[in-house]
């Protein structure tokens, strides 16, 4: 049985009540029966959680096959694969961060010119995401996970033996455009498997596994460098690094043939229309969505044209600008942090060695962890209090409220990193604002997700491929000019500059809060197969 065990109810609306709508693609969506004040009677009737007044949304069927009718247990463990597979994009992008130095020496080139490798591989998980996003509605979830992942451990083998710098920097762009794609599919299992009251606790999970990935590889690679290079900044083996990538690969590709399964169910077609499930692992590889594909997944040629349809919605493009805004920065204190913490005391940086520099990244993994604890319980909080004060209903631009904390924190995070590398201040300092800004970053990151999710419910992987590529454009053009700009004009200032556009952003969702609604309604429903 599903975690959520449906009870179903009769309803009516009483009169001088506002028309409420379980229609999870209108304007509000009716989610307590008890705040809506509404009696039994003849209207219709309602599956309920069982709470016995939070409404399913959507509705399920009484096809066991509905993923919404999985078992707590299966679904879980999707979301787990969900979130370790997502987790594989930036993991494999950011391993290169600590090894870049030990590259330059083995290739004589520069850390920059080493890291221009970096650089594309971040804009091709920006790309990748846009290519795959039709795939993902065309073809299915599963083939999707499975392909990706196969194509990208190859592609990482590839980086890891190559002893050419050429073959190396093309392979990490293929890098990124395979391993990105459950970045962007994330939301999309979520939408398909759980309710619309579960989405935040949900996203939560994965958009922290994902957002931690930058900051576990060069965690776990400056300790593997330290190890095999004695401590020396340029000794270290950076291949053990990409085998460690490699690995981790390897497991998630086990892990999705051993338990993955197609998510995307036709709700419109009825249950004794539904094709037959068959085998597994024919649903993993994409086989069985190939036979059933006419008449049950959309046609590329839809699937492409409504990705467009959805990038010109006049609520997405305010969303993408405020996240490329905010998240930016976090690709670059993970760069510039690394780089002047490594760089000797009498070139103005810090001198620390590789082993140093992997304790000070416990200082993001702990923000993440507590970022992901204190939303996973003030998002529904939030998401009550609204329901209960008016009426049982809930409106998408709820969602927004974290990003007002979350900015209270990033301002002042950003401006602490500039002022420590800038002064050269301790360390700690550098620490304690990292971790204030990526605490901050996980908050925004997951009320924005859980926006633009319930803003366009039946376009999931389209909102989080664009939302994707705006987190990935900031990250790619920071690459090129944020250590040449803290040294031209002080990372005090550099960072201040950055504060102060986080600072900006939050006009932007004072007018989605305000506007949104209305903004919604004027760009008009996604297309629908």
């Amino acid at each position: 049985m599903s975690d959520e065990k449906a009870i179903v109810v009769d309803y009516v609306e009483p009169m001088g009540l506002p028309h409420m709508t379980i229609d999870e693609d209108g304007d509000a969506v009716l989610l307590d029966i008890e705040a809506a004040k509404l009696q039994g009677g003849d209207y219709g009737s309602l599956k309920l959680a069982r709470d016995g007044h939070t409404v399913l949304v959507p509705q399920p069927s009484d096809d066991p096959n509905d993923p919404l009718n999985w078992s707590w247990r299966k679904k879980h463990t999707m979301l787990a694969l969900v979130a370790l597979t997502a987790f594989l994009g930036d993991y494999g992008s950011a391993c290169g961060i600590p090894t870049i130095v030990v590259q330059g020496v083995y290739w004589d080139m520069t850390p920059d010119q080493v890291n221009y490798a970096g650089n594309l591989n971040v804009i091709m998980l920006g790309v990748g995401g846009l290519i795959w996003i039709p795939i993902l509605s065309w073809w299915g979830r599963a083939p999707v996970m499975f392909w990706s992942t196969l194509l990208g451990t190859f592609f990482t083998l590839a980086c890891t033996l190559t002893t050419s710098f050429t073959v190396f920097y093309a392979f990490r762009a293929l890098m990124g455009l395979t391993l990105t794609a459950y970045q962007v599919a994330g939301l999309s299992v979520i939408k398909d498997m759980f309710y619309f009251h579960e989405h935040a606790r949900k996203i939560g999970i994965w958009v922290a596994l994902f957002i931690v990935s930058p900051y576990v590889s060069p965690f776990l690679g400056n300790f593997i460098l330290g190890s095999t290079g004695h401590n020396s900044p340029i000794a270290g083996n950076w291949r053990a690094v990409f085998w460690m990538v490699f690995g981790t690969c390897c497991l998630d590709l086990v892990l999705i043939v051993l338990f993955a399964d197609e998510t995307w169910y036709n709700r419109n077609v009825p249950m004794e229309r539904q094709p037959a499930r068959g085998s597994r692992i024919m649903r993993v590889l994409g086989i069985w969505q190939i036979k059933n594909h006419k008449g049950y997944t959309p046609t590329l040629a839809f699937c492409v044209k409504r990705l467009l349809s959805v990038f010109i919605k006049p609520v997405l493009i305010p969303c993408m600008i405020y996240y490329l805004m905010t998240f930016t920065w976090s690709v670059g204190i993970n760069i510039t942090s690394t780089l002047l913490l490594e760089t000797p005391p009498e070139a103005g940086g810090y001198g620390l060695n590789p082993t140093a520099i992997g304790y000070i990244y416990f200082t993001p993994l702990v923000a993440v962890f507590f970022g992901e604890l204190f939303g996973h319980f003030f998002n529904d909080f939030l998401a009550n209090r609204y329901v209960k004060t008016h009426n049982g209903r809930f409106k998408s631009e709820a969602r927004l409220t974290p990003t007002y904390i979350s900015t209270c924190l990033m301002i002042p995070g950003l401006i602490m990193v500039g002022q420590a590398l800038q002064k050269h201040l301790s360390y700690w300092v550098i620490v304690f604002g990292w971790g204030m800004y990526v605490f901050g970053v996980i908050l925004s990151s997951v009320a924005l997700s859980a926006y633009v999710l319930d803003s366009y419910p039946t376009a999931s992987p389209e909102v989080a491929g664009l939302l994707n590529f705006a987190r990935v454009l900031g990250g790619f053009t920071v690459g090129y000019y944020q250590q040449p700009l803290g040294l031209a004009i002080g990372f005090d200032v550099s960072f201040g500059i950055q504060a102060a556009i986080v600072g900006v952003g939050i006009v932007i969702i004072i007018g989605l809060q305000l506007y949104g609604s209305k903004l919604r309604a004027r760009g008009g429903p996604v297309p629908k197969f």
